[in-house]
């Protein structure tokens, strides 16, 4: 401390209003201290990443603190609310993978021309029922105006999504929320996909961040529009992704629904908050016979050295097909008014 400081702190001192009282009783100070951390309330640790991450270290501890009972610690110790199971990693056959390069072209040759086309695209609607499952945060009130994160919850979704194929309108219900009308003509998918997988490749890697991570965006689109595609444009697409080199086999594994297909998976890179590289995996998982997306799973690195990566949520395909009839989305009707709720 320079000779300024002193003087400062000199001068601070005075205005100490316990200056010229004698020090409390060693007892006194003992007790003092007793209750404090009697009643210290454990701060969370500091903001590290947005949202989504939050919940990440939640989950990376489960895994490295609670792998017996697979139970997550809240993110402030003792909660008032239940603890959230930890979401199992998926079994993989070869879990340390290999280049996708050569399986994923295998799988699209088989798709080719393959005798279940016709039967398996037939119908007016294309219906698919999908399950998101997930972290969320619990926040309690620690003072007036002041809230705090508390635990971590798993939140389940059930979102269902519908296409008329004859004016390609729409809409999509999540049960307990919305549902969503789509107007004719702009549900996509009435065009199909380019007739090669090298022009599909560059159609969908359409600025520098896809590029650098092409994997991980072919993947994802594949996801998304993969079910309504009939076999060969699922078998261009796929191509489409073997061209990527940054691609993951994980070989044959079994679904959160028991359906066993084939794991394909691609990262990309995120800054955060602080200037952190974090690398996100999304996995998917094929059924090889039609290369129907089955299940995908979002996965980050454990922020814990040494503890395995964290499933931060998936989203498993429970039903997807083309029918004349409409089915029910849940309990409710699937092209409800705009903005309906339950």
């Amino acid at each position: 401390m320079t000779t300024i400081d002193r003087t400062l702190v000199s001068r601070l001192a005075d205005f100490d209003p316990v200056r010229h009282e004698a020090p409390a009783p060693q007892e006194e100070a003992e007790a003092t201290l007793q209750w404090v951390l009697a009643h210290d309330r454990p701060q969370p640790p500091a903001e590290r990443h947005v949202a989504r991450r939050n919940v990440l270290v939640g989950a990376a501890a489960a895994v490295a603190l609670a792998v017996g009972s697979l139970t997550l610690p809240s993110l402030l110790g003792e909660s008032a609310i239940p603890r959230a199971a930890a979401i199992p990693m998926l079994d993989y056959a070869q879990p340390n993978g290999t280049d996708a390069a050569t399986d994923l072209n295998h799988l699209a040759d088989q798709l080719r021309g393959s005798s279940a086309t016709a039967n398996d695209e037939a119908g007016r609607y294309h219906f698919e029922h999908r399950r998101y499952v997930g972290y969320s945060t619990h926040e309690a009130e620690v003072s007036e105006g002041y809230w705090e994160v508390d635990g971590l919850e798993l939140s389940e979704v059930d979102s269902y999504y519908w296409v008329d194929t004859t004016d390609f309108s729409g809409g999509r219900r999540d049960v307990g929320g919305p549902t969503f009308t789509i107007p004719p003509g702009e549900a996509g998918g009435q065009g199909g996909v380019p007739d090669t997988p090298e022009a599909l490749y560059n159609i969908m890697l359409d600025s520098d961040q896809r590029q650098r991570f092409p994997g991980h965006y072919l993947i994802d689109a594949y996801n998304h529009q993969a079910n309504r595609l009939g076999y060969d444009d699922r078998a261009t697409f796929l191509s489409a992704i073997a061209l990527a080199d940054d691609v993951t086999s994980y070989g044959q594994v079994t679904d959160r629904d028991g359906r066993v297909g084939v794991a394909f998976g691609a990262s990309r890179a995120e800054e955060d908050e602080e200037g952190e590289i974090v690398e996100i995996e999304l996995i998917m998982v094929i059924e090889p016979s039609t290369g129907k997306v089955l299940e995908t799973d979002t996965i980050y690195p454990n922020d814990l050295p040494g503890a395995p990566d964290v499933v931060e949520e998936y989203e498993l395909v429970v039903e997807s097909r083309y029918t004349d009839t409409l089915p029910s989305c849940g309990s409710a009707t699937c092209p409800g008014a705009s903005t309906t709720y339950n």
